[in-house]
């Protein structure tokens, strides 16, 4: 998976785009972006702040590591259902 693909899949169940900032951060929004050092980042960025910062080393791991998180919190939101 790589970046267009997730956004894809995160519009699919509902994720706000202003709630994700791919290539980039922005405040309070999950972030995906690839740093200086060629890892990948995923994190929930707010008033300058990487919280819950996960690094990876690939493009395809640090997109299903964002799918899951917010999947996961639409499923605990009720947002949407398993069948």
């Amino acid at each position: 998976m790589n970046q267009a693909e997730l956004a894809q899949a995160l519009a699919a169940i509902g994720i706000p785009g202003e709630l994700v900032a791919l290539r980039g951060h922005a405040d309070y929004s999950w972030c995906l972006e690839q740093s200086l050092d060629g890892e990948w980042e995923v994190y929930w960025y707010e008033r300058g702040t990487k919280n819950n910062l996960i690094r990876l080393s690939k493009e395809s791991d640090a997109c299903f590591q964002l799918l899951g998180r917010l999947t996961y919190s639409q499923l605990l939101a009720g947002a949407i259902e398993l069948k």
